[in-house]
C-alpha cells in the first residue's frame, strides 16, 4: 500500500506534499490502520472532471496485495463544489473518466492499448434523504494485477445545508457485499462535524 501512495505522490504536482495543508482536509474519520492520501481537484490524472476542491482517500491495510482481504478496498470522499444532486450518469461518467485518466498514467506498458472503463450504477435506496447507488466497475489495474479488474460499488450522496453543495462518498472493493471487506469499508464515514459541527446538517 505504501508503495502506491507514494507512486502517486511521485506522478502528481496536485498532491499535497506532508504538511500543515494537508493536515486540514480531513474528510474522512477511520481507524490508524487505514493509508491516507489527500489529492486536489482538478485531478492532474483526469482534469476533464472540471470540479475545483479536494479528494479524501482511504486505503485499506493490504489494498496492494491481492492475498489481502483489503485488496483494492478503499474509500474516498468528493468535497468538490458540487452544487446540483448528482444522478446515475453523473456517477458512472466521472467514474469512467477518473479510473481511464489515472490508469494511463500508471501504466508503464507502453506497448498496450489500455481498455476503456466501464461503470454500472443503480439508486439503490434513499434513506434518511440521503441517496445511495450501487453498481459495478470494470477498469484496468494498472497498479497490481495488470489485468481488468471488477470493483463493487457503493456510493452516498450527502447534501451540507451549510455549504449548499453535496459530498459523495464512494467506497470500493472486488469482494462481494457480504464479505468482511465490506465491514471494513462501512466503517470509515464523513467526519462528524464536517458540516456545520453536526451530523443532522448533512441530508
Amino acid at each position: 500500500m505504501n508503495k502506491i501512495i507514494l507512486a502517486l505522490i511521485l506522478l502528481s504536482s496536485s498532491i499535497y506534499s506532508f504538511g500543515q495543508q494537508k493536515e486540514e482536509i480531513n474528510l474522512l474519520q477511520a481507524d490508524s490502520t487505514w493509508g491516507k492520501e489527500i489529492i486536489q481537484v482538478p485531478f492532474w490524472f483526469a482534469p476533464e472532471i472540471n470540479f475545483n476542491g479536494h479528494e479524501d482517500i482511504r486505503f485499506a491495510k493490504g489494498w496492494g496485495d491481492i492475498n489481502s482481504a483489503g485488496f483494492w478496498t478503499y474509500v474516498f470522499a468528493w468535497d468538490i463544489d458540487l452544487k446540483t444532486q448528482p444522478t446515475t450518469v453523473f456517477f458512472e461518467d466521472n467514474l469512467k473518466l477518473y479510473f481511464d485518466g489515472l490508469m494511463e498514467v500508471v501504466n508503464e506498458d507502453t506497448l498496450i492499448t489500455i481498455p476503456k472503463t466501464k461503470a454500472a450504477l443503480i439508486v439503490k435506496e434513499q434513506k434518511d434523504m440521503i441517496p445511495t447507488f450501487a453498481g459495478t466497475i470494470e477498469t484496468y489495474d494498472a497498479f497490481t494485477t495488470k489485468k481488468m479488474i471488477t470493483l463493487n460499488v457503493t456510493i452516498e450522496s450527502y447534501y451540507c445545508k451549510k455549504t449548499k453543495i453535496f459530498i459523495p462518498l464512494f467506497r470500493f472493493s472486488p469482494k462481494d457485499y457480504n464479505h468482511k471487506s465490506w465491514e471494513m469499508l462501512n466503517q470509515v464515514a464523513l467526519r462528524a462535524n464536517l458540516c456545520n459541527n453536526k451530523l443532522n446538517d448533512f441530508k
